[in-house]
């Protein structure tokens, strides 16, 4: 006779939650900080543009490093959810500590890569954990919201990257600004991002500690009776069953394509983000010298930049939180997934052509529509990849997934610096709406099966589908569940 299990749901999944928001907030400020006030840094480290592209892209290198091993480790169950937090806020905290180093001396740029390698390993991992922590300590009707809030934080992070330190070091907003600071304002940026710096470092630290003292990898008592059936006892797992499962998952054609697709709404961000003051600057209006610039409205346009970015982390948010209610309510993974990524591709056509036309609203009015389109898609992909590859290993479903996107991020990042050199803000724009083309065609060959709630209507009695097998269904689930 079967055993009955009980189920319960713990309160301090909520403080777990908030904790792992902060993680998230501060890998958005590491993300951000540097491409709005990309002609500082030029001038602070006495590089090039491209050579800056690389504090913010490096983030990109551990991700594609680490996949493989981080992914065999997580098979083995020698990597769980408590240790991967762990990591995530062990490299975070050294990463911003490096971050701080390197803007104490003018000559340590590669300090500065370094600790953005460190902060992009945590990114990778920590991209991942959203849906892996709600999948262990949430209820089905609470996942989708659980993964929301998480990415909010990551936008948050992302919204104050792209306006504070815009605001730190170029203060005076208004009237018409040089291209070069004199050495006093480029010392006091310096100092001023220093601190900045540094308490985002100690917040990242404490957040750390936390978790190291009350984190565990599951809730004592699981919340509902799929995470119940999925405590199987430990099995030897050999390399041979990792490739096994590995290509179940990578011969599973809808699960590659929801990867492709994920690592282009999730990452075309960067673009803008390392080139969005460029694009601004070129909209500006110019006076008779080639070394000052105004706006139309007189800001500064690194400042005006920021402003800009900030709007698509707003829009985010409001895309996250919708798009998680909706989630949780209705489960029409495909067409939201279409739809989403048709709304994501008609955001950056608007940003193109306003652009173009140099009319600023309607660049803060598409951006800030791109910000709640992609935030909406991300959720509804992101719960798609885990129905679509059950039973395997959420662990090791979403590592490969953050490891792919990171890949397809790094080339998003260096051939988009190679089109915007070649053919300016219109190539720049013109190759991010291709990119997020390629992600609606995909989505439209993606499976629409929604594995894992199956099991649950299995598990729960509800919806049993008529089947003539009567081990198997039409999924190949076993449905005599014992």
């Amino acid at each position: 006779m079967a055993e009955t299990k009980s189920y319960r749901l713990y309160k301090r999944r909520w403080l777990f939650l908030g904790a792992l928001f902060i993680l998230q907030y501060m890998s958005g400020i590491s993300f951000a900080s540097f491409g709005q006030i990309s002609s500082f840094y030029v001038q602070l480290f006495n590089a090039s543009h491209a050579q800056v592209d690389w504090i913010t892209n490096a983030r990109n290198i551990s991700g594609i490093l680490i996949t493989i091993p981080l992914a065999w480790l997580i098979f083995k169950h020698k990597f769980s959810l408590r240790n991967i937090i762990l990591l995530v806020g062990t490299c975070q905290t050294f990463g911003l500590l490096l971050v701080t180093a390197s803007l104490v001396n003018r000559n340590l740029i590669s300090i500065a890569v370094i600790g953005q390698i460190l902060s992009g390993l945590a990114e990778t991992v920590g991209v991942s954990v959203p849906s892996i922590f709600a999948v262990f300590w949430f209820p089905e009707r609470q996942v989708g919201t659980a993964i929301a809030v998480n990415f909010i934080g990551l936008f948050l992070g992302d919204g104050t990257g792209y306006i504070l330190p815009p605001a730190l070091v170029f203060p005076t907003h208004r009237g018409n600004h040089s291209t070069l600071l004199s050495e006093g304002k480029l010392l006091v940026g310096q100092r001023r991002l220093v601190i900045m710096f540094a308490c985002f470092t100690v917040v990242t630290l404490l957040t750390t500690v936390f978790f190291a003292v009350f984190i565990t990898d599951k809730p004592p008592t699981p919340p509902t009776a799929t995470q119940a059936r999925e405590e199987t006892p430990e099995t030897i797992r050999t390399f041979r069953d990792f490739l096994t499962e590995t290509k179940v998952l990578f011969t599973n054609a809808s699960y590659v394509k929801i990867l492709i697709v994920i690592g282009i709404i999730f990452q075309i961000v960067i673009l803008e983000s390392l080139m969005m003051s460029e694009i601004i600057r070129s909209v500006t209006i110019h006076d008779n010298s080639n070394t000052t610039h105004r706006t139309s409205n007189g800001l500064h346009p690194n400042v005006l930049s920021g402003y800009i970015m900030s709007t698509f982390a707003l829009g985010s948010i409001v895309g996250l939180a919708f798009g998680g209610k909706l989630v949780d309510k209705y489960k029409y993974y495909k067409q939201f997934a279409i739809l989403g990524t048709t709304l994501v591709l008609s955001s950056n056509v608007g940003i193109a052509i306003s652009v173009q036309l140099n009319y600023l609203p309607m660049v803060y009015f598409s951006n800030s529509l791109f910000g709640v389109f992609s935030g909406f898609t991300e959720v509804v992909l992101f719960e798609m990849a885990t129905q679509l590859t059950y039973p395997v290993d959420e662990t090791l479903v979403n590592t490969w997934m953050t490891g792919i996107q990171t890949a397809i991020a790094l080339l998003l990042g260096v051939i988009g610096r190679a089109v915007f050199d070649q053919f300016k803000r219109f190539g720049a724009l013109l190759f991010q709406c291709i990119c997020v083309f390629i992600s609606v065609v995909l989505t439209c060959f993606v499976s629409s099966k929604n594995r894992r709630l199956e099991m649950q209507d299995i598990l729960t009695g509800r919806n049993l589908p008529e089947v003539k097998n009567p081990r198997k269904s039409s999924t190949g689930i076993d449905q005599k569940i014992t």
